[in-house]
């Protein structure tokens, strides 16, 4: 995935994902192809594999992305509660459309767990001010599984309990508290 600084290129990429997202209002996920998207964004084929290795690495691009707005809200605003935190990110989901299209993708899950458990390190190293162990590594390989698939069951339940609540539960459940 392209990584520098040159505006054209970066104006191709942020091309490349509307033209996924707008592809994907009229077609699965899975049916999309790089051709189709090229042709959406009107770019070249050779231009696409400058800027993207694949389809799933504008999935990474714009995970990355939204993840990255999520931490900078949880710095700008001191969010250190376990509550806030997962309230944090499980509003910022539910208010955004296109990351819930990706996180009902059956292929996606793997990614976008992947991504997220980036993210819970360096939220950790920011909260703590030291490197994860490995049993804090275990911790956010366990935390980013289920944070992703508690969100998919609320959505697949057509969210029957509300955003605290949801947020409570899950709260619980990493406090123990549910198995007492």
């Amino acid at each position: 995935m392209y990584h520098g600084t040159n505006k054209t290129a970066l104006k191709s990429q942020k091309r490349i994902l509307e033209a996924l997202l707008n592809l994907m209002e009229h077609e699965e996920y899975n049916n999309i192809t790089v051709k189709n998207i090229c042709r959406q964004a009107d770019i070249s084929r050779q231009t696409f594999y400058y800027l993207f290795e694949s389809k799933d690495e504008i999935v990474i691009y714009y995970l990355n992305s939204f993840l990255e707005e999520i931490e900078q809200f949880i710095n700008e605003n001191n969010i250190i509660s376990i509550y806030d935190l997962i309230y944090t990110y499980f509003k910022a989901i539910d208010s955004n459309e296109n990351i819930k299209k990706f996180i009902s993708i059956i292929s996606i899950t793997p990614i976008f767990v992947n991504i997220l458990l980036k993210f819970m390190a360096k939220i950790h190293v920011i909260k703590t001010n030291k490197q994860a162990d490995i049993i804090d590594c275990y911790a956010h390989n366990f935390v980013s599984s289920g944070l992703h698939g508690i969100f998919q069951l609320w959505i697949k339940n057509q969210k029957d309990i509300s955003l605290k609540e949801l947020v409570a539960i899950t709260e619980n459940i990493l406090r123990g508290k549910v198995f007492e």
